[in-house]
């Protein structure tokens, strides 16, 4: 009688271990987003793992950020973001646009239009090649801008300018974004290793070139030499300014 309690016990036992197991496999679905504390969540998306196929080269595409600041509904929306959902390539282009800019895509915005345009010409070879610049330079730009006063305090902050944060920029290309007033501020940088202070000569050269030019909203790229190590980007998404 005791053999067949203890066959009972063991079978109850291990059934319990696989409904556990099951249901956490039932949670895995190539999630690309997982909270970091209450306020923070880390987007790691490698725009060649979901175009296997393509011709060009997608690292411009990939997106590697930690979000700050994100309400927890923005934070639930961006843990559940999918793109091995999608049916078709323009609609997984849409979901790592999504992931860049941390928003719903709108097509009504010309910046994520021309994303996911360059994102699906880049898929089938039919971009136009990056320019190569040799000496650093700092461009201001309207595409891809945020509201500089309301984002100008994070972008000192991000670029250690005026306070410390850690960015890990051995990790390359990579990108920080905080949301601040409604606006998602960026610094990413480039697939280079970066100098640090190039961070913030970035900042403080973009800065006040886009307090000359009187705009209240911008972008602005700083184009490292050879010896600053790379680019740096200030704007509202997390996969760079071009």
């Amino acid at each position: 009688m005791r053999p067949l309690l203890n066959n009972l016990i063991l079978q109850h036992y291990w059934g319990l271990v696989l409904v556990r197991l099951l249901l956490d496999l039932s949670q895995i679905h190539g999630s690309i987003a997982q909270p970091v504390n209450a306020s923070s969540i880390t987007i790691t998306l490698a725009a060649s793992d979901h175009f296997p196929n393509a011709k060009g080269d997608l690292s411009w595409f990939d997106v590697d950020v930690d979000y700050v600041g994100c309400n927890a509904i923005t934070q639930s929306w961006l843990t559940n973001l999918n793109p091995a959902s999608s049916t078709s390539d323009e609609e997984e282009a849409r979901i790592l646009t999504e992931a860049a800019y941390a928003k719903p895509f709108d097509a009504n915005d010309p910046d994520m239009t021309e994303d996911v345009n360059s994102l699906l010409a880049t898929i089938a070879d039919n971009a136009t090649a990056l320019e190569k610049r040799q000496g650093s330079l700092f461009q201001v730009a309207s595409a891809h801008a945020v509201k500089w006063a309301t984002c100008a305090s994070v972008l000192s902050c991000l670029s250690g300018k005026y306070c410390a944060c850690n960015l890990d920029t051995s990790k390359a290309p990579g990108s920080k974004c905080q949301s601040q007033g409604g606006s998602n501020c960026c610094i990413s940088w480039s697939n280079y290793k970066i100098k640090a202070g190039f961070f913030s000569t970035t900042f403080t050269v973009c800065n006040s070139e886009v307090e000359a030019q009187g705009k209240s909203t911008a972008s602005c790229e700083g184009y490292g030499s050879s010896a600053q190590g790379g680019d740096v980007c200030l704007s509202n998404r997390a996969n760079g300014c071009t």
